[in-house]
Formats: structure tokens, C-alpha cells, sequence
């Protein structure tokens, strides 16, 4: 085995990352990395990677794993900086030693920490054609729905929360702060290590106000040297999909690079079911295809830095550039509002368009040091700069039916029946200062301060020399401030995270009023207080239940402040929401290094929410977000994975019912209290199988076969008590399965993935948002190389 030398800055409980592969670069997952002596330790996880937390002094250090030669090498941890670890095991071709795993990935820590967090890794998935949305879908608690295919408007909801109620981040930093700022369902997985769901409670360390959680997306580590991954996808519907990246490190200088882009493309021309006119003005269901879905979407980013140095753990400067261009096919209204005798399950589609178009771009830099400026002490700080425009494009006259003819043409423009040229434009900027202070190795505090700033203004390009409102400019500052302790007792079993949260928020809307005379400015402040706490109680090694509480809140946003100058009128009065946050889990597992390892879990959740914002519209289209009600939402949560049921076959289940209900007395839904959200999944459930056949086609290759369902009960459109029958249908039962199969193939230290896959195998019809009809069967390969 080959160790590189690893220095570190002298501070308790400094983090030590490495990773573990034998002699042909395979990494080994499971191998125990251990600082003989001490109780600091870890287990390596599929990608060969560790991390160990350790004070400074001189260590052996010991990897082993079945199979291979266990070998000892010294380690010094001391102020000049610090190396990642790079472990090469051989193989033991004499005898087999057994060997006792104590300690945990890092993921496992975060999953077995107080805190209310999931973790799904992606090695193996990221090799499928199912992309971020279709993978989390398949996580309890969570449901993703999509009007349409890929690129369409989507709404995540965790434990029933959706929309802005949760909150996203791409290493620590706001979605919006990256490449990926156009929605969580279409980040490419290719690009993501792993995600970290928080279920209703949100460490401070994001700096940051939600209601029902906050999802982090994590990046590959970068070691040291040269690596690299490429992906292309090719499949139904003329959809590509390509990912590629490159990273550069080295140990010696400190010095690191690394730049990745994505580019995807799709004509979303699948069939659906609509109800068309015939000659006499009779409705009848035809099958169409979509004929204007299309997506297009790139992005790019590059980062480099120093890191490992004694007034620097890291520092590097990132920026990125995204930029997308959909095709709107047909509002996301229910096409059986416009035809109720019909059903959801006969006609969905509404009226289609031909030209209405919607686009955006995104691009900034973000700042990331990181430093122990003494012992004990650890300053982390992060500030990004963000410029991005959406524009909306509707202008025609023509008017289209399902086949793509134009049927009529009107003297007034717009399909959505209102001309639209508008261009929003935002700048923003965001600063997270992280204070860490090590009050011994079991107990911690950290103050977390986060302003962000934010300016909106917009033009509406049909508007020349009159009055417009889109040009009206918004400033808006939050300024979330955390202070929380994190400490382990009664020899570690217990765990406990309290804390306490500022939110701040000022806004200021500057525009011209035709009817005064002079500038007007219109101007507010909110001051609120949170807090949370989680315990972690470990009654065996096997057993352990978690409790986490949060009364949390939720600040308004730009876009629900300032609207968009046209269809959307501003409200400074809009009052943030707040949340009553409960989880009570439980986790069970066998016993480690099972032959057949197995692991159950569960959680009830509650969430009840106040002053909720909601988007008002009048029978013409105009609207104003307003806080006009309140909801619950209370479920359960169950899932199971076991792995080497046979040799090489793994099963994963897991299923989430949410009981999700208007709690209004008063206000325009006061007459739908205790009736269901509408448009909500209220019970959902995932099943999959993954079987793995060791050396097929040549010598280290693998292949693998998987397989994964869905099934989605029915749930109303609208509301039950609703007297208009078309607001009382509900989706039908949704079923659905993908099939595929992987070949892995080594050459060197290149590894390669094929991987051939067919998702919606049974051609079922399924709906998401508003009734929207889902793609039916799809066949995607995808080649994915990496080094």
C-alpha cells in the first residue's frame, strides 16, 4: 500500500479526507481507515472515499480490508498544512484476515448526527438516464411533479411543503448561486457526489429562511492529480443530454482546478390525450403529439483555489454561466376545466400554443475561504454575486389546434389571451460568515450571520413611451443570523443540537405613479425570531430514534413582493410565513459487515403552517400574492433497503402517507377547511431491485441489472367540497416501472458505463402538476467514462 504524507493545521478535531483503490484504481468501498490507538476512524464508501475528524500530533495509520494486505504508515498532522490521503491496498493471495470496521463515512455521520437528514448517493445512479427529479421522487416524504417532460415547470414538495417552502443549495451555496439556477429536477446528476435532504428543520449553517426543509447538493471531492468524467444520452422524444468535467490538484503547491458543463436538448414531442372539436362541435378524445415542448439548456463553471495551507484550509473563486430556452405547449390549467364531462383520465390537455416561448440566464462568482485562525477556532466564509434575466415572450396572432395548424387569427395578440414581451432582470449578491468554537471534542458552538441583497427591476417591451410598471426598481435585504450548540453525552449515545434564529427582513419598491407628482417610495421592515432543537439517542448499535423540532420562517420573496410589473401586482404587506416543524424517527440495522446487511427506518412528521402565500388571480389573469391561509401537514414515513439478499441482489422500499389540509376559518378557502390540498399526492410509494454480475464480457467488468416502480394513489385537482364536478376529479391509480441494465468495463484507469434503459415500461398514463400529461415509454443509452 502507498500513503501520502498528510499534514494538517493544528486544531481539534481536524478533518482528514482520503480514499482507498487497489492496484488497477478500482476503489474499494468498506475498508476500514483507522488512527491506531485512538478512536478516530472511518469506513471508505463506494467511491473509495473517508473522512476522519482528529486532533493534531503524530499517528500510525491503519487501512485494511478483506481480501488485501493490511499496512500501517506514519502520519503527522501539524500547523504547515495538511494532504489528502491516497491509499493503494494489494491483494493478500495467501490468506483472508478478518477485520473489525470502527468507524463511519462521512455521510453516515451526517445520517446518524441529531440532525433530521437523508443522504442519496449517486455513484450508481448518476450511470441511469433518470435524472435529479426522477431520483429524488423516489425518496420517501419527497414527490416531484412536472408539467411535462424534461425542462418543464416542476414542484417539489417534501412532507407535503412545495415551492419556496424549501430551500436549495449546491455545496453550502443558494441554487441560485450556480449553474444550476433553473430547478432542482434538471440539475445533472453526472455532476452531484450526493444530496443531504433536511426534513423541517434547517441547520443554520445555510444561513438561510424555509418552512419545510432545505436540500444540499454535494460535489465529487477533488484529489490529487488529474481527473476527469464525460456523459452523453441519447434517447425518445430527440433527447440529448451531455455532461463533462475535469479537475487538477496538487498536493505539493495546494494549487486546484476544475471546470465542468452540461448541454441539453429535447423536442418533448410525446403523445398525449386531448379533446378536439369534430365538424359538428362534438368532443372527441385523439392522440397528438406535443409539437411545441421544446427544451434547450447549457452551463458551464470553472473554480480554482489554494488549499491545505496554514492561513488557508481552502480559498478559490468559482463562476459559472447558465442559460436555458423552453417552448410553452399550453398553460398548466386542467384541460378538463374546459371540458368537465370528459375526466381527467379521457381528455387533460387544455389549449395549446404555437409561439409562446419563456427564457433565462444566469451568471456570477462565488467566494469560498476557509481558515482556523487559532485553536479551536474555524472561520468559514462564502460570498457570491448573481446577474440573471427571465423573459417571456408572447406576441403572436395566430391561434393553433392539437395538430400544430393554425385555426384562427386574431386581431389582438397573445395565445394566453394578453400580449407579453417582459424582460426581468435581477441582480444579487449573498455573504454566509460561519464562526466555529470547539468547547472540547464532544461539545461545540456556531454562529452563523447571512445577509443577502437583492435588486429587481424589469421592461416590458410592448410598453414604449407610456407608464411602465416593470420598470419599477425593488431592493431587498434578509439578514438571517444563527447561533447553535451541538454536543454528544452519556458516552456519545445521546446527541443534542439547540439553536436559535433572526430573521430580517427590509424592502424598499422605488417607481413612477402617472397619478403623483415624483418619485414614489414605498418601504418595510420584519423582525422575527426562531428556534429548534434535535436529539439522537443510540439505545444499541443497531437501534436509535431521533426528535427535531423547529418553529421556523419563511421570508417573502422577490418574485411575491415586487410581481412582475404586468399580470403580477406588488404587496409590500406580504407578511412571511411561519411553521410549527416536528420529526420523530427511527432507525434499526444489522449488525455490522453482515453477510446480508440490511437497514429499516421510519418517521412521523408534523407541520403546521401559518399566513401561507398564495398567488390570487381574477377571471382575467391578474393577481397578487397574499397571505390568505393556513395549513397541516402530518404523515409517516417507512423505508428498507437490504442488500445481498442472494449474492449480488439488493431490494429497496419505501412508501410515505401525508395527510396535507386546509386549517383556514377565515379568507377566501375558509369554505374548504379540513378538505385536502388539491394537486397534492397524498399517498406514494417506490420498490426497486438491483442485481450485480462481477467479471461479464471481460476481466473487472460488471454488469448490472435494475428495476423500479412507483405507484401513485389518486388525489384531487381541486377541492373535495368543491360543487363543480370537474374540481372533484382526481388522477387515476399511477403505476409505473424502468427497466435497464449497466456494463462497467476497466482499462487502465479509465472506467466505462453503458447503460441501456426504458422508463414507463407499460405506456401508462400519468399526471403531476394540474393534470398535465406525463411522457409515456421512453428508451434512453447513456455512455458515461470517468478517470
Amino acid at each position: 500500500m502507498q500513503v501520502g504524507l498528510l499534514t494538517a493545521q493544528n486544531k481539534t478535531n481536524h478533518t482528514i479526507e482520503g480514499k482507498v483503490s487497489d492496484a488497477s484504481g478500482n476503489p474499494i468501498a468498506y475498508a476500514s481507515v483507522v488512527l491506531k490507538g485512538t478512536n478516530h476512524g472511518a469506513v471508505s464508501d463506494d467511491g473509495g472515499e473517508f473522512v476522519i475528524r482528529a486532533p493534531s500530533g503524530h499517528y500510525t495509520l491503519r487501512v485494511s480490508f478483506i481480501g488485501y494486505t493490511t499496512y500501517q504508515a506514519p502520519i503527522t498532522i501539524k500547523e504547515e498544512g495538511n494532504a489528502l490521503v491516497e491509499v493503494v491496498l494489494k491483494e493478500d493471495n495467501t490468506k483472508l484476515e478478518e477485520v473489525t470496521v470502527v468507524g463511519k463515512t462521512q455521510a453516515q455521520r451526517l445520517e446518524e448526527s441529531a440532525r433530521a437528514v437523508g443522504i442519496i448517493e449517486t455513484r450508481e445512479v448518476k450511470l441511469r438516464s433518470a435524472d435529479l427529479g426522477e431520483i429524488l421522487a423516489k425518496t420517501e416524504g419527497i414527490s416531484v411533479q412536472r408539467a411535462g417532460g424534461l425542462g418543464s415547470d416542476t414542484r417539489f414538495a417534501l412532507n407535503g411543503l412545495s415551492g419556496d417552502k424549501i430551500r436549495f443549495f449546491h455545496d453550502g451555496i443558494p441554487l441560485d448561486f450556480s449553474p444550476y439556477a433553473f430547478g432542482i429536477a434538471n440539475v445533472p446528476v453526472n455532476a452531484i457526489k450526493q444530496v443531504e435532504v433536511h426534513k423541517g428543520v434547517v441547520p443554520i449553517q445555510f444561513g438561510a429562511d424555509a418552512l419545510g426543509g432545505a436540500v444540499n447538493l454535494v460535489s465529487p471531492t477533488i484529489f490529487n492529480g488529474w481527473s476527469g468524467a464525460a456523459s452523453y444520452q441519447v434517447g425518445s422524444f430527440n433527447t440529448h443530454r451531455a455532461t463533462a468535467n475535469m479537475a487538477y490538484a496538487s498536493d505539493q503547491s495546494g494549487w486546484f482546478a476544475s471546470a465542468g458543463g452540461f448541454y441539453d436538448y429535447t423536442d418533448n414531442d410525446y403523445k398525449i390525450d386531448v379533446a378536439i372539436d369534430d365538424e359538428q362541435g362534438q368532443l372527441h378524445q385523439q392522440t397528438v403529439k406535443r409539437f411545441h415542448d421544446g427544451y434547450k439548456a447549457v452551463g458551464f463553471n470553472f473554480k480554482t483555489g489554494i488549499r491545505h495551507k496554514s492561513w488557508a484550509n481552502e480559498l478559490s473563486l468559482e463562476g459559472y454561466y447558465g442559460k436555458y430556452d423552453k417552448e410553452v405547449q399550453n398553460s398548466q390549467s386542467p384541460g378538463l376545466v374546459d371540458y368537465p364531462d370528459l375526466g381527467i383520465d379521457k381528455a387533460v390537455a387544455g389549449k395549446p400554443f404555437g409561439e409562446v416561448m419563456f427564457n433565462r440566464f444566469s451568471q456570477g462568482l462565488n467566494l469560498h475561504y476557509n481558515v482556523n485562525p487559532a485553536v479551536k477556532w474555524e472561520l468559514d466564509l462564502k460570498a457570491g454575486y448573481n446577474y440573471n434575466e427571465a423573459e417571456s415572450f408572447d406576441v403572436s396572432h395566430n391561434l393553433y389546434n392539437w395538430y400544430g395548424e393554425v385555426v384562427r387569427v386574431n386581431n389582438q395578440a397573445g395565445e394566453f389571451g394578453q400580449a407579453d414581451h417582459l424582460i426581468t432582470k435581477s441582480t444579487n449578491y449573498f455573504a454566509r460568515q460561519q464562526l466555529g468554537y470547539s468547547i472540547s471534542d464532544k461539545h461545540n458552538l456556531t454562529l452563523t450571520l447571512a445577509p443577502t441583497y437583492a435588486h429587481r427591476t424589469g421592461d416590458d417591451l410592448l410598453i414604449d413611451g407610456e407608464y411602465d410598471p416593470a420598470l419599477d426598481d425593488g431592493y431587498l435585504f434578509d439578514f438571517v443570523t444563527g447561533l447553535e450548540y451541538s454536543g454528544e453525552v452519556l458516552r456519545e449515545r445521546l446527541q443534542i443540537i439547540v439553536f436559535a434564529k433572526n430573521y430580517r427582513q427590509n424592502i424598499r419598491i422605488e417607481g413612477i405613479d402617472p397619478g403623483v407628482e415624483g418619485l414614489q417610495v414605498d418601504k418595510r421592515s420584519v423582525n422575527n425570531f426562531g428556534a429548534g432543537t434535535g436529539l439522537r439517542y443510540a439505545w444499541t448499535s443497531r437501534f436509535s430514534t431521533k426528535l427535531s423540532y423547529e418553529y421556523a420562517y419563511r421570508l417573502p420573496r422577490q418574485n411575491e413582493i415586487f410581481g412582475n410589473g404586468q399580470l403580477t401586482s406588488k404587496n409590500l404587506g406580504l407578511r412571511p410565513e411561519n411553521s410549527h416543524n416536528v420529526n420523530l424517527q427511527w432507525l434499526v440495522e444489522s449488525k455490522i459487515l453482515a453477510k446480508t446487511a440490511w437497514q429499516i427506518q421510519g418517521n412521523f412528521f408534523l407541520r403546521k403552517v401559518n399566513d401561507l402565500i398564495f398567488l390570487m388571480t381574477n377571471s382575467e389573469g391578474f393577481g397578487v400574492y397574499d397571505n390568505v391561509w393556513s395549513a397541516t401537514s402530518q404523515g409517516i414515513e417507512l423505508g428498507a433497503n437490504i442488500k445481498e439478499v442472494v449474492k449480488g441482489l439488493s431490494l429497496s422500499a419505501n412508501g410515505t402517507y401525508q395527510s396535507y389540509f386546509n386549517t383556514s376559518d377565515e379568507g377566501p378557502f375558509a369554505s374548504f377547511k379540513d378538505d385536502r390540498i388539491p394537486n397534492t399526492p397524498y399517498l406514494f410509494a417506490n420498490g426497486g431491485a438491483y442485481y450485480q454480475l462481477k467479471n461479464m464480457v471481460r476481466t473487472n467488468g460488471e454488469l448490472s441489472i435494475f428495476w423500479n416502480t412507483r405507484y401513485v394513489h389518486p388525489f384531487y385537482i381541486g377541492w373535495e367540497s368543491a360543487g363543480l364536478p370537474q374540481y372533484k376529479a382526481q388522477t387515476p391509480k399511477q403505476f409505473t416501472h424502468a427497466i435497464g441494465a449497466t456494463q462497467k468495463m476497466k482499462f487502465k484507469t479509465v472506467e466505462t458505463a453503458l447503460t441501456l434503459e426504458m422508463q414507463n415500461l407499460t405506456n401508462a398514463k400519468v399526471f403531476d402538476l394540474y393534470g398535465v400529461q406525463r411522457p409515456g415509454r421512453a428508451l434512453y443509452l447513456k455512455l458515461t467514462t470517468q478517470f
